[in-house]
This record gives structure tokens, sequence and C-alpha cells, in this order.
């Protein structure tokens, strides 16, 4: 695929700043209005609509807000570098952002687009870093064009992903997944920084009974047992290596194709993929919202 065809230097913008999401909904509308088809504020309900399902972070630093519609021509992409990060309301730091508009024909060319935006975040910072004008940047992500005529990947779906150590309490667990509204957490050794298990809802569910309770045949005695009040009692002093499940299941190299990915959720019924590289080093996690949001309803 040439990326160039979707690229101009008039859709690149270096060291722009924003106070808010908002405000680079609003700008991208702006620039989307001259050379997708739609008015400003066409384009601008679009990213909006979208940006309300769920949050279009990428991880890495990246933000990607899109959307498509009948009414737009072809497909259209805008890159911005930021001169200082925009922080969301998660926390998290935003220096990229690349947003793209698709009448919704081009879905090869989208899920294309997805991969060779994350292959050139993980592996060339640096250098859109250094790029000091549009043209450098736009010949930089010409390079990497290349990368987007082979399939997508599951080192291309995943996202960054909070991890807990083994030595951790479960105080520590559940205050990370509010922190990042997840479910499922990486846990990995201490020691050796090596991934050993992963915790999601329902092991916390079982810190909230006495062992002795999963062995009795009459559950009758439990009606008036309070599981919230036994979990906050304990949680402070109980690891996470006590509740931990076998992390081999979920695990998956980065070079998996998505075909692949779909048919392990399918066959383990896994609602999250642990992503490695060749080193069994953790890349990320694909999760239902990738799926949905990058695949199903992009």
């Amino acid at each position: 695929m040439q990326f160039r065809r979707y690229v101009t230097e008039e859709s690149i913008f270096l060291n722009r700043n924003f106070d808010s999401v908002q405000d680079v909904l609003a700008f991208l509308a702006l620039q989307f209005s001259k050379s997708s088809g739609l008015t400003q504020q066409q384009a601008l309900s679009l990213l909006e609509e979208r940006e309300q399902l769920s949050s279009t972070w990428l991880g890495n630093h990246t933000m990607m807000p899109h959307n498509h519609s009948p009414l737009v021509k072809g497909l259209s992409i805008i890159f911005i570098r930021c001169a200082a990060p925009l922080i969301l309301e998660t926390g998290k730091e935003v220096k990229y952002i690349f947003s793209i508009l698709t009448s919704g024909n081009e879905q090869d060319v989208y899920l294309r687009v997805i991969q060779g935006i994350g292959r050139l975040i993980r592996t060339r910072t640096d250098e859109l870093d250094r790029c000091s004008t549009p043209l450098e940047m736009l010949n930089l992500i010409g390079e990497s064009s290349a990368d987007m005529a082979s399939p997508l990947t599951a080192g291309d779906l995943a996202r960054y992903w909070p991890r807990a150590r083994d030595t951790d309490t479960l105080s520590v667990a559940v205050d990370q997944m509010k922190r990042h509204r997840i479910y499922f957490l990486p846990v990995y050794h201490e020691g050796s920084g090596r991934i050993c298990g992963v915790l999601d809802l329902v092991d916390l569910l079982k810190a909230g009974f006495p062992d002795y309770v999963f062995h009795l045949h009459n559950l009758s005695m439990l009606k008036d047992f309070q599981p919230v009040k036994y979990f906050w009692k304990n949680e402070g002093e109980a690891q996470i290596s006590e509740y931990l499940r076998d992390h081999r299941p979920y695990v998956i190299r980065d070079t998996v194709s998505y075909p692949e990915i779909f048919f392990m959720m399918i066959r383990g019924n896994r609602r999250h993929l642990l992503v490695v590289d060749e080193h069994d080093e953790m890349v990320g996690i694909i999760d239902p919202n990738e799926i949905i949001n990058k695949m199903l309803r992009p």
C-alpha cells in the first residue's frame, strides 16, 4: 500500500498544542472539511460520535480519532505531533494523533493503516520526534508504508496494559483495575520480571469467601454472609500470588495473524490475549475493545 495516496504535507501538523480532546476534534474537523467532502460540522459530529463510544487511545502515546460515513470521499488521514503531551482524563499522555475518516468501503486499507501506524510508533519514535518539517515526516511515513502490504498481526492490535507484581496485595490489584478501568491484570514475577500469571474479576470474587466455602454442598448458610466485607478485611494482607491463574492459555505471539486471533478467542473462550515477542517479553494486551473498535466497528 502506498501511504502517500492518503497523506500529504498539508495533512501533517507538527508541534501543535491542545488543551483537551475536544480541541483536537475541532481542529481535525476543520482540516477534514478541506479534503473529505464533509462540512466542518459533519466531520466534527462523526469524530465526536466515535469518541463517545470509547476512547480512541491506542497506547504508545498515540490516539486515533476516526469514523466512517458514506458521505466521506474515499479515505482521508491527518497526522499531528504535539508540542507538549495532551493529558487525557485517565492520566495517559498523547504525543501523536493519527486521524482517519473513510467512506467505509476501504476496510482492508483501514486495517493496513492501523498496522502501519502501530509499527511506526513502536519502532521509529525517535525519528518521528526528530522530524522538523511535514516533508520529513511524510518521507518517514512513506518509508513505513511497505509494512502495510503484510497481514495485520497481534502485535499491531496489542496495546499497553498495566501489570502487577506477584508480591503485591489484592488491594493493589483492585486499585490498578479501578484506576485503569480494566478487569484483567497480567502479573509478573518480581525477581525475573517475567509474566507468571493473570488475575481477573472472577479471581477477585473468590477472595471474598474463605476456602472452606468451595467445599460445601449446601450453600444455604451463605445467605447472610457478606463477601465484600470479607474481601475488605483481607485485601491488604492477601497476596496476588495466592489467586493467580495460569497465564499460558492467554499467550499469543506478536506475529500471529488476526484470523488466528479470532480463532484463539473463540476456541479458548478468552476475552483477553497476552501478546509476547520472540523473547517472551510482554508486548501488550488484546482486549474486547480492540476487537470491536478496530475490527468489527472501526
